[in-house]
């Protein structure tokens, strides 16, 4: 592949990156997530990541406030900080931690994992080996993010389900061509 290609690619990815937070700011949105509690107590700075799923570019990897499990929400006007996160680690053996709950995102369990196993948010104190992942590599179409593996067994992925809103699984079938196993991140910074 020429270099100019690979250029090219890695630039459709950011187009839809920055695509997805234009036309999500630009659209007539909720001030907040209506499942997530009050937002307006936000930390006077508030960094990490907004992990899109390209399931559907409105959406995002967020911490259920009120449970400990991984959801996907709306894309709203309002940082949530319920959907920033930050990455530990480099990008072959990572952490994600959601500071809001204070907790990082993982499989609560030890043993095999299973299709359409739910992901968990669990304290880092008492993990357990299973909230280690690792980001996988582009589709050859370059239009996609990239697949998020869990690093125990990389033959599973993170699934948004399409966007719909409902609890992230691990899906055991590593397919980067399908929009709800791909992740695209943005990097966010609130200071007050």
């Amino acid at each position: 592949m020429s270099p100019l290609r690979a250029v090219f690619r890695s630039t459709q990815v950011l187009r839809l990156a920055v695509a997805a937070l234009s036309a999500a700011f630009l659209a007539t949105a909720p001030a907040a997530h209506a499942a997530h509690a009050d937002t307006s107590a936000q930390p006077a700075d508030l960094s990490g990541r907004f992990v899109i799923a390209n399931a559907n570019q409105h959406m995002v990897l967020c911490a259920d406030p009120n449970s400990t499990m991984a959801t996907v929400e709306p894309l709203t006007l309002t940082i949530d900080p319920y959907c920033v996160w930050k990455q530990g680690g480099d990008d072959s053996d990572l952490i994600m931690y959601n500071a809001a709950k204070d907790m990082v995102l993982g499989i609560n369990k030890i043993g095999p994992f299973y299709n359409g196993e739910t992901v968990d948010l669990m304290p880092l104190e008492t993990s357990n080996g299973y909230e280690h992942w690792k980001w996988g590599v582009m589709d050859s179409s370059g239009l996609i993010g990239l697949p998020l593996l869990a690093l125990k067994d990389q033959s599973f992925n993170l699934n948004a389900h399409d966007g719909a809103g409902n609890y992230v699984t691990i899906t055991d079938a590593y397919q980067p061509t399908r929009p709800d196993q791909s992740w695209t991140t943005v990097s966010v910074s609130v200071s007050g």
